[in-house]
């Protein structure tokens, strides 16, 4: 294991609607132990390139052009070959093929946690689902979501709690103890500011930043909110531009 090593490359990424371009030339690397803060105006393509990157296309005709490799896991291995101008058969046999990946080797923290979490699961049965993805000895399950909890400042009750029992604050930390669980190589976190107070936006962005670098995992944080872009990121992209 290398420090800054290549984790995901996404190259020249092209996705169009048989009306409009909606992502063009979009590429970036994210390094293990990095920051990459991709940025740009809101409908520029920064969610859309983000689910790209997890190999998550469903416009169609969709993929006209780019790659995309995951150094840590497939090596050179282009996930996007022939998939280009195939329509949404072969996206969604890309989405399938890489299905293990997602939820492993690359999580993804949505915009609101409302959208991360289960309303109808525990916080606890969630995480222990996510845990599992990394082969956690069912008698070290409980020791393994305390120690999650923990890392995002939740109280251990908060295992038995329903998301909506929990404060937004609280919830916010849950999406993020979950998006960490299985202890991924790459965590995408899509705006997670939106919604929130300054005050809250700055904990739930530190403490993505601090679990990130605790695992050395690489982060990709897709915003607009430069003042947090010009407070963490170590590599700026922008899209739309």
């Amino acid at each position: 294991m290398s420090e800054f090593e290549p984790l995901l490359v996404l190259e020249d990424l092209c996705i169009r609607t048989p009306e409009r371009t909606l992502v063009d030339g979009v590429s970036f690397t994210a390094h293990r132990g990095r920051i990459t803060a991709v940025v740009g105006k809101s409908g520029s393509g920064k969610s859309l390139s983000a689910r790209a990157a997890m190999g998550v296309l469903d416009v169609d005709p969709g993929l006209v052009r780019g790659s995309l490799k995951y150094p840590g896991t497939s090596g050179d291995k282009d996930w996007f070959a022939g998939v280009h101008n195939q329509g949404m058969k072969a996206q969604m046999k890309l989405l399938k093929q890489s299905r293990h990946l997602r939820g492993g080797y690359i999580t993804y923290s949505p915009q609101s946690a409302s959208s991360a979490l289960n309303p109808g699961r525990t916080i606890g049965r969630q995480l222990q689902m996510a845990i599992e993805r990394r082969d956690v000895q069912p008698a070290n399950l409980g020791v393994a979501i305390k120690a999650v909890l923990d890392e995002v400042g939740l109280p251990s009750r908060a295992a038995y709690a329903l998301p909506r029992e929990l404060s937004g604050g609280m919830a916010q930390r849950a999406a993020v103890a979950l998006a960490i669980a299985p202890i991924p190589q790459v965590l995408i976190a899509d705006e997670p500011e939106t919604g929130l107070d300054p005050v809250l936006r700055r904990v739930i962005t530190n403490l993505m930043v601090d679990v990130a670098k605790n695992h050395n995992v690489a982060l990709v944080l897709i915003t607009h909110n430069m003042d947090t872009v010009a407070r963490i990121a170590d590599v700026i992209v922008r899209v739309g531009e």
